[in-house]
C-alpha cells in the first residue's frame, strides 16, 4: 500500500474567507506559499515594510468591510471606466482591488478576465505606494525591473504602459486602483495623471456610498 498523500495547506486567494484581523495576520504569516509578498519592489517610493503581515490584515479587513468583492456589476462603476477608456484613449481601463492572493475587477474595459492572479498585478504595487509619490506611472514595462519578466509582459498580453491611481478610503488604507493599461509604451501629461486621481476618488466614493454599512450609519446620523 501507498502511504496518503499529505493534504496541502488551503491556497489563501480571499479575504472573504476570513472573519477576523487577527486570525488573518497569522495565516499571512504562516503560509507556504505567500501569494500576497512582494520579492521585487522600489524601495524609494514604498510605504513602511512592504510584507508587514499584520499591516496587510488590516488593509484586507477594511476591504472586506466595503463588501465590494465577488459583488454584482454595476453600472456606475462601468461608466467610469468606460470614459476613463474614452478620455485616455487607452485600449484597457480597470477597477482593481487587491485580495489576499488575486485582483479582482469591480469593473473593467478592454481585458477579457474579471481577476488575475496577485502575483503578477502591477496593481499591488500602488497598494503600498507613499502618498508624496501619486499614481505609480510605468510608461515601459520592459525597462522596469519589478515588471521587465511579469508574465503580462512577456507573454501574449504584451503590456508596456500602466497608470494606477489609489483607491484611498477615508480610514487610510489603499484598496487596489484605478488604472489604464495600454500595449505599447506611452506617457501622461500633469494634467493626465491629476484627472486619474479624479477618477479614482470617484470610484471610492462610489464603494462608501455602496457599502451596507456605511449606507446604515450615514441614515442614522
Amino acid at each position: 500500500m501507498t502511504a496518503p498523500k499529505e493534504e496541502e495547506a488551503p491556497k489563501l486567494t480571499t479575504v472573504q474567507d476570513f472573519q477576523k484581523e487577527d486570525v488573518l495576520a497569522e495565516a499571512l504569516k504562516e503560509a507556504h506559499i505567500a501569494d500576497w509578498h512582494y520579492p521585487v519592489w522600489e524601495k524609494k517610493t514604498t510605504e513602511g515594510d512592504i510584507n508587514d503581515a499584520n499591516a496587510e490584515a488590516r488593509r484586507l479587513m477594511v476591504l472586506k468591510s466595503y463588501e465590494v468583492l465577488d459583488s454584482n456589476k454595476d453600472v456606475d462603476f462601468d461608466d467610469l471606466t468606460k470614459e476613463a477608456r474614452d478620455l485616455f484613449q487607452v485600449p484597457v481601463a480597470v477597477v482593481s482591488l487587491v485580495d489576499i492572493g488575486r485582483q479582482w475587477f469591480k469593473s473593467v474595459q478592454g481585458f477579457p478576465a474579471t481577476e488575475t492572479p496577485r502575483c503578477i498585478s502591477f496593481c499591488q504595487h500602488v497598494v503600498k505606494r507613499k502618498d508624496r509619490v501619486g499614481p505609480m506611472v510605468i510608461e515601459n514595462a520592459t525597462s522596469d525591473d519589478r515588471f521587465k519578466d511579469n508574465p503580462l509582459v512577456t507573454g501574449p498580453t504584451n503590456l508596456r504602459f500602466y497608470a494606477g491611481a489609489p483607491l484611498k478610503t477615508p480610514e487610510g488604507e489603499i484598496l487596489g486602483s484605478f488604472c489604464i493599461l495600454d500595449f505599447q509604451p506611452r506617457n501622461l501629461t500633469t494634467a493626465q495623471v491629476q484627472r486619474l486621481e479624479d477618477f479614482a476618488q470617484e470610484a471610492v466614493f462610489l464603494m462608501i456610498t455602496r457599502a451596507p454599512a456605511r449606507s446604515s450609519r450615514r441614515a442614522s446620523t
